[in-house]
């Protein structure tokens, strides 16, 4: 069961560093730079497209929301998706070509937002595994048309639309056989039903959103104040945190379930420890893969994407270290939204968003990509802390009353 699930994270993780490498290699450094703000975009707008709702239905171990209530309201968030990147877009004036392109993406990855909701009902039923092996397949087709698409043309537009339309179908066509062999899908409309799904979801919605967004400012301020040839080597640099994320992402989202169980029987002994031991695998691979980043880390990149980044030594440290005390905070995020405590997410998420959204312009314009690299350093730190303050609260509230 883990391993399938290991392995379509893996290949869902991957994606963009390998696409990355493609774009930079056959169409170069302007575009590669156009495709990393477009796939920062996207991140984002998949926020919207998700809502917070997987985290919510793999807890809901009561299955107090039906699968069609599920579903639907994952239709209208994923057209709300398209609608916000389209608005994002026109605010910003891209030239058509680059406007294009982000949207594209932003397709793409609507693929991620759709079948997600499949995979919840996966999880649900205790079928993580089926999850696993429709995400590897679904991300390999991707991946792979992207490839030859690109190689073929040398066109990143023409490209990015095909896959665009392919990830759609493949989603589906993969994923609504295997979820009719679990429940009966209809497409029922419940008002009522998703009304109060959208209210419970919305404070995981303004979290994922606003966490995301406190990841992509510097991306935006890179965007606004320096070069599209500095946005691509930040995001390469920005590549090798997703790898402490890849494997705490593995080895706890699979446990949610569990976590929500412990949490409501009141078994806390075992549900600290669970906590506990997550977060120490964390800070050990975190360690590991700081430790490789600086001694190989800009000479592996600079030979992989054929860039010189070597005078970024300090920058990439940074962005690692970041991502460890991200891949924490995801962590906590989600512990947090089985506790059913989502709504005290937002006060740490607010706080820290008005916060780096008005640093992160001075230490770009002070420091160019260093700076971009402490601002999100340090948004990672302070909802690290904000966060273990709430749960450690929580918790022994929680001991207190038992």
């Amino acid at each position: 069961m883990f391993i399938w699930n290991t392995v379509g994270i893996m290949c869902n993780a991957g994606t963009s560093f390998l696409l990355l490498i493609f774009v930079t290699r056959i169409c170069g450094d302007i575009s590669a730079g156009i495709f990393a703000l477009g796939f920062a975009n996207a991140q984002l707008m998949l926020t919207i497209g998700r809502f917070g709702m997987r985290a919510y239905q793999a807890t809901d171990i009561k299955s107090s929301v039906k699968f069609s209530t599920y579903f639907i309201s994952r239709l209208i968030t994923c057209i709300l998706m398209l609608i916000i990147s389209l608005i994002y877009i026109r605010w910003n004036g891209y030239s058509f070509t680059k406007a294009a392109i982000v949207f594209s993406i932003c397709v793409i990855k609507m693929a991620d937002a759709l079948e997600d909701v499949f995979h919840g009902l996966f999880q649900q039923n205790g079928r993580i595994d089926v999850a696993g092996k429709l995400l590897t397949l679904r991300n390999l087709i991707t991946i792979t048309a992207f490839i030859i698409i690109l190689a073929a043309t040398g066109d990143l537009l023409i490209t990015c639309i095909a896959v665009g339309i392919l990830s759609i179908a493949a989603c589906i066509l993969l994923n609504l056989p295997a979820a009719k062999k679990m429940v009966k899908v209809k497409f029922t409309i419940s008002k009522k039903e998703i009304i109060t799904l959208f209210l419970n979801c919305f404070p995981l919605f303004i979290g994922s959103f606003l966490s995301l967004y406190i990841y992509n400012v510097p991306k935006y301020m890179i965007d606004r104040y320096l070069t599209e040839d500095i946005q691509a080597f930040y995001s390469i640099l920005f590549m090798p945190a997703f790898v402490i994320n890849l494997f705490s992402e593995f080895v706890f989202k699979p446990l949610l379930t569990d976590i929500a169980i412990k949490w409501e029987r009141n078994q806390m002994k075992n549900f600290v420890n669970y906590i506990f031991r997550l977060l120490t695998g964390i800070i050990f691979i975190t360690v590991i893969v700081v430790g490789a980043g600086y001694f190989l880390g800009n000479e592996v990149l600079s030979l992989i994407y054929g860039v010189d980044l070597m005078k970024y030594r300090t920058e990439l440290v940074l962005l690692l270290c970041g991502g460890g005390f991200g891949a924490c905070v995801y962590l906590l995020f989600h512990v947090l939204t089985a506790m059913r405590q989502q709504s005290y997410l937002l006060a740490g998420y607010v706080f820290t968003a008005l916060l780096i959204t008005f640093l992160c312009p001075v230490f770009v314009q002070n420091y160019n990509m260093l700076g971009a690299a402490i601002a999100c350093f340090l948004s990672s730190i302070l909802l690290f802390i904000i966060f273990t303050i709430r749960l450690s609260v929580s918790v022994i509230r929680k001991l207190r009353t038992a």
